[in-house]
C-alpha cells in the first residue's frame, strides 16, 4: 500500500469517525454517562449505609460503644461492619468511611481514617490492591474484623 492510498484510506475513516459522533449528539445522550452512574452509586451507597445504620437492630449499641465514645479505630470499623453485615459484595474507600462518619455527626477525616487502617486495623480489613500514594484502595472486612467488632457490641450487652 502506498502512502496515497493509506493517506485517502485514513481519511475515509476520519469523516466516518466524525459522521458517527455528530448522529451519537443528536440522541441527547449526556457525555461521560458512567461517569455520572458511578457517582450516583457512591452516593447512594454511603445513604443506604448510614440509614442501615440508623435502622439496624443493634444501633443502641452501636450508639454506646462506638458513637459516643472517642475511639477512632471503632469509628472507622462501623461502616466496614455493616457493609460486611447487610452489603456483603460493597467494598468501602478512605473517602466512603469520611463521608459515613460525616453523616452520623462523629466525622474522621480521610488522613486519619487511613492512619487508623495502615496502624491497628489493617488485621481486619482486607484490600483489594496494595497501598500506594495516591491510588484508591477499596477495603472489606474480614471474619477477624467482623468477630472483633461483635465482641465490641456485645461487651455491653453482658453487662446489663
Amino acid at each position: 500500500m502506498n502512502n496515497q492510498n493509506l493517506f485517502t484510506k485514513l481519511n475515509e475513516i476520519k469523516k466516518l469517525a466524525e459522521e458517527c459522533l455528530e448522529s451519537l449528539s443528536d440522541t441527547n445522550i449526556p457525555k461521560n454517562k458512567q461517569t455520572i452512574k458511578k457517582e450516583k452509586k457512591k452516593g447512594d451507597i454511603t445513604l443506604l449505609i448510614v440509614n442501615k445504620i440508623k435502622d439496624c437492630d443493634e444501633f443502641e449499641e452501636i450508639e454506646k460503644e462506638v458513637l459516643d465514645k472517642s475511639s477512632i479505630p471503632k469509628r472507622v470499623l462501623l461502616p466496614f461492619y455493616i457493609c460486611h453485615k447487610y452489603f456483603p459484595q460493597q467494598g468501602l474507600t478512605t473517602g466512603d468511611v469520611e463521608k459515613i462518619t460525616e453523616q452520623l455527626g462523629v466525622r474522621v477525616k480521610t488522613p486519619n481514617v487511613s492512619k487508623a487502617i495502615t496502624g491497628s486495623l489493617w488485621k481486619y480489613l482486607a484490600g483489594d490492591s496494595s497501598r500506594k500514594r495516591g491510588k484508591i484502595v477499596v477495603y472489606k472486612l474480614n471474619r477477624k474484623g467482623a468477630k472483633y467488632f461483635e465482641s465490641v457490641l456485645k461487651l455491653k450487652e453482658i453487662g446489663k
